[in-house]
Order: structure tokens, then C-alpha cells, then sequence
């Protein structure tokens, strides 16, 4: 357990709680008062207790607070009785090893649907995609000796959430702030802004794109047993690799619409364009396409929050890959690079290798980059890549618990699933 500051607040909890995502962008957009403490409780739909119930109360317990606020979730929202005897036995459990304390209890089922609540989303995303966030590495961290030590040290994005949360607490008004590159910097995501009269032109840095759930949490076990460059793809990222955008370059309008003007290195526009629902570019930003989604909101509350919240957002929304639709599950056939900046797997590529290999044992050694100069000399196209291999045709349809990639790892990948397992405890 944890307890994680959160603006001026603090939220008990653990990665491994159910809707984690959820108590926190609660927490950032919705929750009011000053060195308040809260924990977050699920039930699921037929109104079970959470189960990290217990060491939940032992972390309340260490604290001790006089006054606790438990926010709890229940799918099922109508089963009141079940709900009411969980939370019950809950409380009676904080209340018998802290006598005196007072509890508040907040339904936030319904404040989900709520704008504020989607905006403090936004920016806990944003977080979550950033290596230099606490957030991107709460499950990689130590619960109990390691988190204690780095909650107090959490980044300087959180005062870009307190600035935007006193805006959301005022009457509608535009915001005038001016803001500079260098204010920008520790998004690590600009090279360059030129302004004109009627629009900013903004050279964006190569960007890490990031699934918005695990690969074997939302892709069926049939799909990593049946594809194996989809298999391959999923093992470097486990293993801490990541897709990733070439620079691009884009103009923002008057009105905040982005626009996609090119990528800076073509190396990968041939694939773009056949993989892409956006053509070239982004999952859901490319060229001459846009698919706004949440992030049309963005674009109507700029003038309110300002320039630094439409950035901080901006980045969530070009580096998400929702795995859930159409363009965002095609991310698997974006090249995967390492820390280093190194090109270690492309699954297009290797698709192709093996459809050439046989006639050409010379290319089964080339590297990535000599391999894709191999095809490109030749004119040979990803079009040839046997359709049940091509990025669309996977189902990611999968709402289950348990992981589909490490259930293929366990029975195909052993040493992986064993290396995967250390380096997950």
C-alpha cells in the first residue's frame, strides 16, 4: 500500500486495486479539501468486497487519520443491500481499530460521466504515458519500502493539475497566460513553435505511442497463438520496449484544430499509409484525418485553461493507442524501438522475411533498417503480407482478468514467462 499525494490531498491505495485509474482522476478533478485522506473501495457487479480489503485497513491503520473519506465503485449500482453490508463490514473494521474516527463515504459511480471528471482522465493519462510521472512507474515500484520513500518526490506536473483544477472551480473565462518553449519542456515534446497570424506551426519530437491497456489484457489468446509476429510484437514490449511516431510537424488553427502536415523522416510512410486509419501519422491524427474523440473537448475549453493544459493534453492524445477501436489496434505493426533509441522489431518487416527467406537466405541475417532497404530496392510492398497477419485482423474484444499474453508465454514461452514473472516482483 501506498499514499499518494494527489494535489493537496492523499489516496491509500495500490496499483493492484481495481479501478486505480479511476480513484485518482477522481481525486485530481473532483475532490475537494486540503490534507484530506482518502481509499478507494470496489465492489463488483454482485456486490463481493474488494479484496485487498484487509491490507487496505492495516495501511489505514498506520496512519491513523481522525477523518477518512471512502470512495467506492460498484458496477451493479443497484444492488444497494449487498453494497451497504460490504461497506458496512468495512467501516466496522476501520472504526474498531480507530475509535473516534470520522468516515464519509462518496458514491462516484455517477461522477464518471461528468466533464471535470473527464478532463482530471485526461491529464492522469498524460501522467501515466510520461517517464518522468510517479504514475507511469506505480507498478513497477516497490509497494512497501520504495513508494513510502518517492510519494513525497511526486513531479512538477501535479501543479499543472492544481493550476487546472482552480480554473474548473471558476466561472468560464479566457485565459490569457502566455506561455513559452521553454515552459513547455518537461513534456519532452516540442522541438520548435512558429506563429503566424492565423496559426502555430509546431515541430513535435519522435514520441513513444502507448497501448491504452496491456496487449494480453484486450487481445484473445486464439489471436497470440494463431499470429506470431503479434507474439513476437507483445514480447519486446513486455519487456519494456515501445512503439514510436518519427517527428512530425503540425499546425494548430485559431479554433485549436490540429492539423497533420508530415512526418520529418519518411522512413516508415509506405507503412503509414497502408496500416494507418489516419494515413500517415498518429493512430487517430494523420494526414488529412483527424479523429477527435475526448479530445474535441480539449479543444473547446482551451481558451479557458490555456495553452499549457492544451499541450499536457494534446501529448496524451497523440501517444495513446486506444486498443479498443479501429485505428488504435493497429498500433502492433508500429516499429518498436528500445530506451536506447534502437530499432528492435518490426512486425511488417519480419512478416515480410519470412514470405523472401526461402529464395533469399541472404536476408535472414540483415538488420532491421538493412532489411527494409532490401525490400524497398526491390519494390516489394507490405500489400503482400498474407492477409491473416495484417495489422486489423486481430480481435481485442477480450474483458477477461487474466493476462492472454502471459497464459501463451506460460504454455509455448516458458524461460519468457519466467523472466517476465522476476521482473514483475
Amino acid at each position: 500500500m501506498i499514499k499518494l499525494k494527489i494535489g493537496n490531498n492523499y489516496l491509500i491505495t495500490t496499483r493492484k486495486d481495481n479501478n486505480f485509474e479511476t480513484y485518482v482522476s477522481y481525486m485530481i478533478s473532483m475532490f475537494q479539501g486540503d490534507n484530506k485522506i482518502a481509499v478507494g473501495y470496489f465492489l463488483d457487479g454482485v456486490g463481493n468486497p474488494n479484496p485487498q480489503s484487509e491490507d487496505l485497513v492495516k495501511a489505514i491503520n498506520i496512519e491513523k487519520p481522525r477523518e477518512l473519506y471512502i470512495l467506492f465503485l460498484n458496477p451493479n449500482y443497484k444492488s444497494k443491500v449487498t453494497r451497504n453490508l460490504s461497506v458496512g463490514n468495512f467501516i466496522s473494521a476501520i472504526k474498531e481499530a480507530n475509535p473516534g474516527i470520522i468516515i464519509h463515504t462518496i458514491v462516484i459511480n455517477n461522477q464518471t460521466k461528468r466533464r471535470q471528471y473527464k478532463i482530471g482522465n485526461h491529464l492522469y493519462n498524460a501522467l501515466r504515458a510520461d517517464s518522468k510521472s510517479i504514475l507511469k512507474h506505480v507498478d513497477q515500484l516497490d509497494e512497501y519500502k520504495r513508494m513510502a520513500m518517492r510519494y513525497k518526490a511526486i513531479p512538477a506536473e501535479i501543479k499543472v493539475i492544481n493550476d487546472n483544477l482552480k480554473q474548473l472551480s471558476k466561472e468560464k473565462q479566457v485565459n490569457t497566460k502566455t506561455i513559452t518553449l521553454k515552459d513547455l519542456e518537461y513534456l519532452n515534446m516540442i522541438d520548435s513553435i512558429e506563429p503566424t497570424m492565423d496559426k502555430l506551426y509546431v515541430t513535435i519530437k519522435p514520441l513513444p505511442i502507448n497501448p491504452s491497456e496491456k496487449l494480453g489484457l484486450c487481445i484473445s489468446l486464439e489471436d497470440f497463438k494463431q499470429n506470431p509476429y503479434l507474439a513476437k510484437a507483445a514480447e519486446f514490449i513486455y519487456k519494456g520496449c515501445h512503439f514510436r511516431m518519427v517527428g512530425t510537424k503540425i499546425s494548430i488553427n485559431t479554433q485549436f484544430r490540429p492539423e497533420f502536415i508530415e512526418t520529418l523522416d519518411h522512413s516508415w510512410d509506405r507503412m503509414f499509409r497502408m496500416n494507418n486509419w489516419s494515413s500517415i501519422g498518429y493512430p487517430h491524427f494523420g494526414l488529412g484525418h483527424l479523429c477527435g474523440g475526448e479530445f474535441n473537448d480539449v479543444m473547446v475549453h482551451t481558451p479557458e485553461h490555456g495553452l499549457e493544459y492544451y499541450f499536457l493534453c494534446l501529448k496524451q492524445y497523440l501517444t495513446t493507442a486506444n486498443m479498443r477501436d479501429f485505428a488504435g489496434k493497429k498500433v502492433w505493426w508500429y516499429p518498436i524501438y528500445n530506451d536506447n533509441g534502437e530499432l528492435v522489431y518490426s512486425a511488417p518487416l519480419d512478416a515480410l522475411r519470412d514470405l523472401y527467406v526461402g529464395r533469399n537466405p541472404e536476408i535472414k541475417d540483415l538488420s532491421w533498417w538493412e532489411l527494409k532497404k532490401w525490400f524497398e530496392d526491390r519494390g516489394i510492398d507490405y500489400c503482400e503480407i498474407p492477409h491473416k497477419y495484417i495489422s486489423e485482423v486481430i480481435n481485442t474484444g477480450y474483458s477477461g482478468k487474466e493476462d492472454n499474453f502471459l497464459k501463451y508465454c506460460q504454455e509455448f514461452k516458458k524461460d519468457l514467462y519466467n523472466e517476465l514473472m522476476k521482473g514483475a516482483e
